[in-house]
């Protein structure tokens, strides 16, 4: 059984995000964690009391409340459910379940047209972004569920291995989508634009798939344009810890790495 991480804080936003988590994984043979992280504001201070207990007790009924109301949602009363209530900060909550669970995705919102850095989750999920060690999926605030037809892949012309796409081609393939695959060249760079260091049409195989040269002096800029005038459903980058692609998660940029304010953004590991 797979399992999916899905930090949430209560509000409508995780709750949405939750959803789309239920529904873009699918109820069977998934374990979907939910997982609420909190402070203690007078931790660092031994002049001040604990609040510990009272975070606790209150994030535990509030995680409560937050799952029956997921469950009501329809056609998701089946969900094979879990919760976690942990006293840290989210991105050092999520490092630990990682390591802990071995989950398939961390899901999680984020929140306006600034993106990440408006997330409901503050600056954290950022980091949670650049450190996580397994995909992480986005959900944007008014993004309202349907079945990814067109998924848009960004592709910096480094070798992908394999096992980094699995997720994607499974959702590729249930989903019965097209993947565009968007070869992203640096502005004035005169590398052939239909160059990969990956085989696509090889790891694909019977999905349909197409070949799209964009250039720009910001990435997420074109990358963002293109899904716009593409009806793209799902934006998938792979997140490289150098590089090219690896700029976009340093920390001043990773804040801005909801590449599209309508459009789920799935991160994968390489």
């Amino acid at each position: 059984m797979a399992n999916i991480l899905i930090p949430v804080d209560f509000s409508a936003n995780a709750l949405n995000a939750a959803e789309h988590a239920l529904r873009l994984f699918g109820l069977e043979g998934n374990q979907f964690i939910l997982v609420h992280a909190y402070l203690d504001p007078n931790m660092m201070d031994a002049t001040l009391p604990s609040m510990n207990e009272a975070l606790r007790i209150s994030a535990e009924e509030g995680m409560i409340l937050f799952q029956k109301e997921l469950l009501a949602k329809a056609d998701l009363q089946r969900t094979q459910l879990s919760t976690s209530v942990r006293i840290g900060t989210l991105p050092n909550v999520i490092a630990d379940l990682i390591e802990e669970h071995s989950p398939r995705c961390v899901v999680m919102g984020t929140q306006g047209a600034s993106g990440l850095k408006a997330t409901v989750f503050g600056s954290n999920a950022a980091d949670v972004l650049q450190r996580s060690t397994v995909p992480v999926l986005t959900v944007p605030q008014d993004s309202a569920y349907h079945e990814p037809k067109r998924i848009l892949l960004a592709d910096d012309g480094a070798p992908v291995r394999p096992n980094s796409l699995e997720i994607l081609l499974d959702l590729a393939r249930w989903s019965k989508a097209e993947i565009m695959i968007v070869r992203v060249l640096e502005e004035g760079s005169e590398m052939d634009p239909l160059a990969s260091g990956t085989s696509y049409d090889d790891l694909l195989g019977a999905i349909p798939h197409t070949h799209h040269p964009v250039s720009g002096e910001n990435v997420a800029t074109a990358i963002n344009d293109l899904a716009d005038q593409s009806d793209v459903d799902l934006v998938v980058v792979v997140h490289r810890h150098l590089g090219f692609f690896g700029s976009l998660f340093h920390s001043s940029s990773s804040k801005r790495m909801a590449m599209h304010t309508h459009v789920p953004l799935l991160v994968l590991e390489q």
